[in-house]
């Protein structure tokens, strides 16, 4: 089998478990769906002793910055003389290395039109 074969076969068998995996996702959802209906309706916590507790937590508010916008300004404030406070900004950066992967972009479908 050539690689282009094999790479082939590897990319159909991939698509189908995505396939698979999509649905399952989506029935999933809707049992989560169901389940966080009954919880709430049961108080907000249920206990199945031995298994699990279930709980609806409240909605949270998590902060996050746009790191490119605090890019341009520690760019900005360098540029107007405030560079210690630039510094200040850019210390707090951290940066994590995450190790390469397989990505995979599929084609987008095309219609095809027959003449009638």
């Amino acid at each position: 089998m050539s690689n282009d074969a094999q790479i082939a076969t590897l990319y159909q068998t991939i698509a189908a478990l995505d396939a698979q995996i999509a649905s399952l996702n989506t029935e999933r959802e809707q049992a989560r769906t169901i389940l966080s209906s009954l919880i709430e309706s049961a108080g907000g916590k249920v206990v199945l002793d031995g298994i699990a507790t279930l709980e609806i937590t409240r909605p949270t508010v998590i902060a996050s910055y746009d790191r490119a916008g605090l890019d341009d300004l520690v760019r900005k404030l360098v540029a107007n003389g405030r560079g210690g406070i630039a510094e200040m900004i850019a210390k707090q950066r951290k940066e994590h290395h995450r190790a390469g992967s397989l990505r995979i972009t599929k084609v987008k479908a095309t219609t095809v039109e027959t003449a009638a």
